[in-house]
């Protein structure tokens, strides 16, 4: 069984680099690109054993029943991979198809409560809920605290790398529940930790979190409206970058309540007011639709290199509405993979021979 998951590991780090490759790797060409992929996949391969030669008649080599399971369920487990880079090359890169259940891609900056236990049999627990898990400046650090019988609750905010306490607020609960509120401060660290103290009937209740703060790097100010461009609906986002570097726009496709596609879009953007193109492929559209939306947006500064942390920006808009947009008006065509994408899938069809 370890050396199935040492393998499957190998795929599924293989698998990363052809998309990271795809996403960030334009300024390599097709040969950098190629020893990358093959650079992960040594890389990542267990070191070979010492063999040791043992004399066995020729017509007697045996391969056990356990060694076929195995090369059988590898078989099958890279036979999948190659399958799914198959359905996600029928889209292209900028604009895949979204689903209710692609929660990662709905809720990019989700914060899931942190819940600690108050007695042995788990009945009752003490909650710590946020909007976000990422606040960019100048957004306020917004928190609650939940319990039966919560009285008052006492927080620290303070630097997760130092531990130096940065905040501190004590405060009283109303039926069972404490609203805190940090003000925003453009000089907090990047990584911050929430320590709360309750007091619950007299006992008192530690529960800690952790999040990110840090200055915009950009703020989406608007769009402007959508129009048809060969078999792509395209959007030009405006901008107003604080730091120059290669940014990704994101943001998701929605008719109604319905998500339709995700879509992402690249640019090396200097400081100042500037723009970018986001494009919905029609194969991602219903046919016939007019009426449309975008909305959850990422705006994010690409790590420049090993040794810098990516950064974030805001959005001044939280929905862009686009209205009698004319579906006739794309040519259907079926996407064509590229280079990269062709060689990405010859490398995943290779490793699921063998």
């Amino acid at each position: 069984m370890k050396k199935f998951y040492a393998v499957a590991l190998i795929i599924s780090i293989a698998l990363y680099t052809l998309w990271f490759v795809n996403q960030s790797g334009e300024d390599l060409n097709d040969e950098q690109k190629k020893q990358l992929v093959y650079q992960s996949a040594v890389a990542t391969a267990p070191a070979p054993s010492k063999v040791i030669a043992i004399d066995l008649p020729k017509n007697k080599k045996i391969e056990s029943k356990k060694q076929v399971a195995f090369n059988e369920d590898l078989t099958y487990a890279a036979e999948q991979v190659v399958m799914q880079y198959e359905s996600a090359l029928k889209y292209p890169p900028y604009s895949q198809p979204l689903n209710p259940h692609d929660e990662d891609r709905l809720k990019p900056n989700q914060f899931y409560p942190v819940i600690s236990p108050i007695d042995e049999s788990g009945n009752e627990a003490l909650t710590l809920s946020l909007k976000q898990y990422r606040y960019v400046y100048p957004e306020e650090i917004k928190l609650s605290v939940s319990a039966t019988n919560l009285t008052k609750v006492s927080v620290e905010l303070s630097n997760t790398d130092t531990k130096e306490v940065l905040n501190t607020h004590k405060g009283s609960a109303r039926q069972g529940e404490a609203i805190v509120t940090f003000k925003a401060k453009e000089d907090y660290p990047r990584n911050l930790q929430i320590y709360v103290d309750a007091d619950i009937a007299g006992e008192k209740i530690p529960v800690v979190a952790q999040i990110q703060y840090m200055p915009p790097s950009a703020t989406l100010t608007g769009f402007e409206s959508a129009y048809p461009q060969n078999e792509n609906m395209l959007v030009p986002a405006n901008l107003t970058v604080k730091k120059s570097g290669l940014y990704r726009v994101r943001a998701n496709l929605y008719s109604g309540d319905t998500p339709l596609a995700h879509l992402v879009a690249k640019e090396r953007l200097s400081e100042g007011s500037q723009s970018v193109t986001l494009k919905a492929h029609w194969s991602v559209l219903p046919q016939g639709i007019a009426n449309m939306h975008l909305s959850d947006f990422v705006i994010e500064r690409m790590s420049p290199s090993p040794g810098q942390l990516n950064s974030f920006g805001n959005s001044e808009v939280s929905m862009f509405e686009i209205t009698d947009f004319a579906y006739d008006s794309l040519q259907q065509l079926p996407y064509q993979a590229n280079n990269q994408e062709k060689l990405s899938l010859e490398f995943l069809q290779g490793l699921a021979k063998g």
